[in-house]
């Protein structure tokens, strides 16, 4: 099993290339996610031949996101979109707008009322704000849904630099780091990872675009802000679990890292291959959620506007069940698919992810503002492949996009006629 992995990593590292920096940063992550999991005393538990089968079709699935970014060869942005570029802004900006003071109020809510991260993350003590300030429920729903539409500022951010237009540029990032504000305001490691790394590979994608000099200037940027992040994620991370006394009583004899500090890290960063394969290796027909995982968000939005009768208890009910209760955990890119829509549509997922992502990339040295939109969104699935899946991250960002370009081509349509 260590030896299919293994034979999958050594695949993805053969189409690396110094001139695509981008992929070979996606393959490191895998790399390195693998590579944790033995300083921790993670294994693979043999059970039969559908544990083999199991490691091959996630290694697959793998294989089937992170490929594609080979292709990447993008030296130039055309501005044939500029008219839809000024028409998005303004949808975009003000969404973004309202996310950066409503993540801001949550913040210092949140920094007031639950100073204790471990209680916020593990107690969801949150929950009892809802009842103590008025709307804050709704709010924070609303906060937690939009959260990753920052995302769609990046690549605005980057053409304006490379057209340098400075001030654009630094609005455009200003707000897209309302997601980044969003990762502090839920004490959420995961998004600050994210919206980090993301920025980083994304800067590695469309590098050519951008002239020498400032490419210079953003490299150290990148730099500098990271160290910052990184201060600050590891600044909760020390509060959380520090504050957590018996986690250290859950670091198993065999693992190398024993500091209960490190030791959070290195778990957190390397559960996705054998918490996936185990519950893979679990999984049964009635275990299927029929896509329950995926969809909440959407069923909370219907049933908030009272379109559907859903209950959130319930539905975390039966994933938690699915799950052996264990659903917290990271269990990578393929499990969540195979556990909401089985084997075969999960590979048809990631296959047609392969396809059009190679379709927007492969032989194409210029491509179309929209492009970089799609490109962004469709880079948030390898890039958090090493601890969930992320489709669902995509839904509101991708909605707002959809619905910009149709309101965009109606009012074309109503301007000619």
């Amino acid at each position: 099993m260590f030896i299919i992995f293994l034979i999958n990593i050594i695949l993805l590292l053969f189409f690396v290339r110094k001139n695509n920096k981008a992929y070979t940063f996606l393959v490191l992550l895998t790399c390195i996610t693998f590579l944790m999991q033995f300083l921790v005393g993670r294994s693979f538990e043999y059970k039969s031949l559908k544990t083999l089968f199991n490691v091959c079709f996630i290694c697959i699935n793998i294989f089937l996101i992170i490929k594609p970014w080979s292709h990447a060869c993008i030296s130039s942005v055309d501005n044939l979109s500029l008219h839809f570029l000024y028409h998005f802004k303004k949808t975009l900006y003000f969404v973004l707008f309202i996310n950066l003071i409503l993540n801001s109020i949550i913040l210092i809510l949140v920094l007031i009322y639950l100073p204790d991260i471990a209680s916020f993350k593990a107690e969801s003590a949150y929950l009892n704000l809802y009842d103590q300030i008025p709307y804050f429920a709704n709010i924070f729903r609303y906060a937690y849904t939009t959260q990753h539409t920052g995302y769609l500022g990046i690549p605005i951010f980057y053409f304006y630099l490379g057209t340098l237009k400075r001030k654009e540029a630094f609005i455009a990032f200003l707000f897209s780091s309302s997601s980044l504000l969003s990762g502090f305001a839920f004490y959420s490691r995961a998004q600050i990872f994210t919206y980090t790394v993301l920025f980083i590979i994304y800067f590695f994608l469309i590098k050519k675009t951008l002239p020498n000099f400032i490419t210079l200037k953003v490299s150290r940027f990148i730099k500098y802000s990271s160290i910052t992040i990184a201060v600050l994620f590891l600044s909760i991370t020390y509060i959380r679990f520090s504050a957590m006394d018996y986690y250290g009583d859950r670091i198993p004899n065999k693992s190398i890292v024993q500091d209960p500090i490190v030791y959070s890290l290195f778990d957190y960063a390397s559960q996705s291959y054998s918490n996936g394969l185990y519950q893979l290796d679990i999984f049964t027909t009635d275990k299927s959620l029929g896509g329950e995982q995926f969809f909440r968000d959407i069923y909370q939005i219907l049933n908030f506007f009272g379109f559907v009768h859903w209950d959130a208890k319930d539905s975390q009910e039966v994933i938690d069940r699915a799950y052996d209760y264990d659903g917290g955990a990271f269990n990578g890119y393929t499990t969540p698919l195979v556990f909401n829509f089985g084997y075969i549509f999960s590979f048809l997922i990631s296959f047609s992810y392969f396809l059009y992502t190679k379709s927007l990339l492969k032989k194409k040295a210029s491509i179309s503002l929209d492009v970089l939109f799609l490109l962004i969104l469709l880079l948030i699935i390898p890039t958090v492949s090493i601890f969930y899946n992320g489709y669902t991250l995509l839904y509101f960002p991708l909605l707002l996009f959809v619905f910009s370009k149709f309101t965009y081509k109606l009012k074309y349509i109503l301007k000619q006629s």
